[in-house]
């Protein structure tokens, strides 16, 4: 049978119309929280860049602490060791004391240089540090004003949603059992699109089916012009109608 003569093709495009809209409804709702997963997951690789970045700036200002401790040391071992040349007499223990001084002077020359060097790099790291934090402020201020409004639009859709399937179970239910059950083996079977519209080319007059895009033949275009006459597309199998025709527009 390639043509279903039924005077309920209008509420059956009808019906298909709604299912589409509850489709987007129940696709909008399912992306919503990915959307959220997503900024949510954003944030977290900000703040982690954040914390990582606060890690280094702790670092290097616990390696200045160590420094300058060791520093001190130097010093009060520089101290220690002047204190004993006044006490030594015998030549080789004053140069040995001696040695040891210089060491200790070169040491806390290098150690110096180590804090100058660190302080420059604490310095950049301080930058970084607060420009991040300020960074991941806003980052998590746009965050959570996007998922309010996303949670906000979940609550709209999902109301939408229910308001839409409780209009479209009054028109399913108005339509003979029959032809509802064929058009909803053909909804599951072609991706929630069992009634497609023919689209008319205003410059030719070619007509396609609008769910696989394929060219009518000439005696589809006669049958889909045909009032209450549903046919099937040859190619996908989905029932065809044309606006005009169904819903008796000029």
């Amino acid at each position: 049978m390639e043509t279903i003569h039924t005077t309920e093709a209008r509420a059956l495009a009808d019906l298909q119309k709604k299912d589409l809209a509850i489709d987007a409804l129940k696709a909008r709702l399912a992306d919503i929280p990915l959307k959220i997963k997503g900024l949510n997951a954003a944030f977290a690789g900000k703040k982690a860049a954040m914390l990582a970045a606060r890690e280094a700036f702790l670092s290097l200002q616990s390696r200045k602490k160590d420094l300058e401790l060791r520093i001190a040391e130097a010093e009060e071992g520089i101290r220690k060791h002047q204190l004993q040349l006044n006490q030594v007499k015998d030549n080789a223990a004053f140069k040995a004391l001696l040695t040891e001084i210089d060491g200790d002077k070169a040491a806390k020359d290098e150690l110096e240089t180590g804090v100058l060097t660190l302080l420059e790099e604490i310095d950049k790291a301080s930058v970084q540090d607060k420009a991040l934090q300020a960074e991941v402020k806003q980052v998590e201020d746009a965050k959570n004003s996007e998922v309010a409004a996303l949670e906000t639009a979940a609550k709209d859709a999902a109301a939408a949603l229910e308001a839409a399937a409780a209009a479209r179970a009054v028109s399913a239910a108005a339509i003979d059992a029959g032809l509802l059950e064929k058009y909803e083996a053909i909804r599951a079977a072609r991706a929630g699109l069992a009634l497609a519209a023919v689209h008319e080319e205003p410059s030719t007059g070619k007509l396609t089916c609008s769910g696989c895009h394929m060219g009518l033949t000439p005696q589809k275009a006669v049958d889909v012009k045909k009032a209450d006459t549903l046919t099937f597309c040859p190619d996908c199998r989905r029932l065809m109608y044309l606006e005009k025709t169904v819903y008796g527009q000029p």
